[in-house]
């Protein structure tokens, strides 16, 4: 969705692109007659005008606010509730360290509802688990030279910065190590991008990789797929899924992707394999290093930011 413009409000309003600043900025010392105002403030609010502040700079505009949009839907199974509450708990504490405020929006993935946040004036933000057909419809909310970083997501468009686990290494690395095949037990992702990526970097057929979503909607099949992969090595993202997997008693190996930091929940017969950091630290330093880049905040972008394994 192309952005309006000052351009376009002045072209509908029969104005000059000057008077249209001068009515969105409020500028107090120019004479404009009040229907040709209201005309200019309803046209923009009919093409959803969010001012472009990149030439003022985010230092000067800052409002010490920062905003975490996640993409879920409701009951969400444990485990996905915990890879959540990791990512934005670890992700406000660096935030209010620094001096900021967090904004936390939870966003319906099919049909996202930007009224809460359209008129904040945010200093950066993050979007988790944006499903490919909406992230376009939820950035166009954000003026331009506001850092806008993705996680758990997978966009093809080299303006916008993405942190992701290195997936494809941790899958090699827990294959390698295991002394019988192996199938994949995974958390579910709005962004289907994602998941792609990381099924196909599996190099597991379908028949030996099951997507785990809301328990509820499909009960029992979590137990099915373990029964026919009975004798495999069982690859779990998501330590809490882990457990899931161990509660059901039919697993005989197991190796756990830490992806939320949080080895310890597993049994001691489960092989971890965890990362550097969590995707918070990464998405973090991210963003700071984006926000000193006051000539063009968007330099750095269009770079897939990976978490890498743990030696």
């Amino acid at each position: 969705m192309k952005k309006a413009t000052m351009k376009d409000i002045a072209r509908l309003a029969n104005v000059s692109v000057a008077t249209v600043s001068y009515v969105l900025n409020n500028v107090k010392n120019q004479t404009i007659p009040d229907p040709t105002r209201q005309s200019i403030l309803q046209i923009a609010k009919e093409l959803n005008y969010v001012p472009n502040l990149a030439a003022r700079s985010l230092v000067v505009q800052r409002t010490g606010m920062v905003g975490i949009l996640i993409n879920k839907s409701p009951q969400l199974p444990y485990w996905k509730r915990q890879s959540y509450l990791t990512l934005v708990d670890s992700l406000e504490s660096k935030l209010t360290a620094s001096g900021y405020h967090t904004l936390l929006i939870s966003l319906d993935p099919h049909n996202p509802a930007m009224d809460v946040i359209r008129e904040r004036k945010l200093d950066a933000v993050f979007v988790v688990d944006v499903m490919e057909k909406m992230f376009y419809r939820i950035s166009a909310n954000f003026v331009d030279g506001v850092p806008l970083i993705l996680i758990d997501s997978l966009i093809n468009d080299r303006m916008f910065n993405q942190v992701n686990y290195n997936y494809p290494l941790a899958l090699k690395s827990a294959v390698s190590a295991a002394a019988v095949p192996s199938c994949l037990v995974m958390e579910s992702f709005h962004n289907q991008a994602l998941t792609t990526w990381i099924t196909d970097s599996s190099g597991f057929s379908k028949e030996n990789i099951y997507i785990a979503a809301d328990p509820a909607g499909a009960p029992g099949t979590l137990e099915d797929f373990l029964q026919q992969n009975r004798g495999k090595h069982v690859i779990v993202m998501n330590e809490f899924l882990a457990k899931a997997v161990e509660h059901t008693g039919i697993a005989s190996s197991i190796t756990a992707l830490c992806t939320c930091g949080i080895p310890e929940i597993v049994d001691n017969g489960t092989r971890v394999i965890q990362f550097q950091n969590n995707r918070a630290e990464t998405a973090f330093e991210l963003m700071m290093s984006l926000k000193h880049i006051q000539e063009d905040p968007r330099i750095l972008a269009g770079n897939q930011f990976l978490v890498e394994v743990l030696p």
